[in-house]
């Protein structure tokens, strides 16, 4: 039996909890004041990463704690939020992952996944990112309408790139072809960072990125949007149309959220939750994702759990359709 005095001391101790003796019951290996582990399942240079090591340091000074970042990435992020499910509920690993991305996993019976919406304790929503379809500076591609052209004369030849395989990204892409009734030659990579490499390296045509990654390369004159995938036209990609504006209906994006193992205890639930909470409204923070052009939209554990709940609603019958036809694969 643990001794949960002396593991309640040890976090008080140490400052990473700063919880009331009564009612916790952490592991031991919490009282010795171990660093904060936040797992992102994509690599560096990627969305995710990037909004991840922004808030790190925010993060360490609310919890009194060292926070490191921790890079998990492969199996469109299957690896990494397969690790934070197995990992103790301590409150010493975190994630932050990405929806739909994680919601599709497990709902997609063949990837296997050991892991469900009950594996998790919701933490935080962090940001909902709308995607934009983007192609390299110089490509003669203007507009949705010319993709669909070239995906016409060229069938299954259009290169286009997805972060994930069933990402939100992969899953806007299947929409646009359905709608457009085309095929596009469909690129699966583990993460923004790899498919951005190759888009700039001539490898891929277009691709299907978060605003926030796409406004700051087309920023620095590498890309040019055709479409963003939002109801509205997006302040970081002035003048770029929507989606639907070119006669497409697709609302897509990439939600970015915090979440601890199933079982974690309620109170250093509240505890995480409340320094996340506290970190993200920040001033620095706020004005850091503002010059990342990534927009914040909070939600704490109650709010994220519902949002988590519908989406895993809409989505289960889609992934089932996808599943008959074999486009999981």
């Amino acid at each position: 039996m643990r001794n949960h005095r002396a593991t309640a001391r040890g976090l008080r101790r140490r400052g990473l909890l700063g919880l009331p003796l009564a009612g916790l019951a952490a592991p031991a290996r919490a009282q010795q004041g171990r660093t904060l582990e936040l797992i992102v399942p994509y690599p560096p240079g990627g969305g995710n990463d990037i909004g991840a090591r922004a808030l790190a340091p925010l993060l360490e000074r609310e919890l009194g704690a060292p926070v490191v970042v921790l890079n998990r990435a492969g199996a469109a992020s299957q690896i990494g939020m397969t690790q934070v499910a197995r990992a103790r509920p301590d409150g010493l690993t975190i994630g932050y992952g990405l929806w739909p991305q994680t919601t599709t996993l497990y709902l997609d019976p063949a990837r296997q996944a050991t892991f469900d919406r009950s594996s998790f304790t919701p933490l935080a929503l962090h940001v909902i990112d709308p995607g934009a379809v983007v192609v390299r500076a110089d490509s003669p591609l203007q507009s949705l309408a010319d993709m669909v052209g070239t995906a016409k004369a060229r069938p299954d030849d259009l290169r286009i790139s997805d972060n994930g395989l069933l990402g939100h990204e992969h899953l806007a892409s299947i929409q646009l072809q359905r709608m457009a009734g085309v095929a596009f030659n469909q690129v699966h990579f583990n993460g923004a960072g790899p498919a951005l490499t190759a888009l700039l390296g001539g490898q891929i045509e277009a691709g299907i990125f978060a605003v926030g990654t796409a406004s700051v390369q087309t920023r620095q004159g590498a890309v040019r949007a055709l479409a963003v995938l939002a109801p509205q036209e997006s302040p970081f990609l002035p003048g770029v149309p929507t989606a639907q504006a070119q006669g497409y209906d697709i609302i897509a994006g990439s939600t970015r959220a915090f979440v601890a193992p199933a079982g974690l205890p309620p109170e250093i639930r509240d505890r995480l939750a409340g320094a996340l909470e506290r970190a993200i409204a920040t001033p620095e923070h706020v004005e850091k994702m503002r010059q990342l052009n990534i927009p914040i939209t909070f939600q704490g554990p109650a709010g994220f759990a519902a949002y988590w709940e519908e989406e895993e609603r809409t989505l289960r019958p889609l992934i089932a359709e996808l599943t008959r036809e074999g486009r999981t694969q």
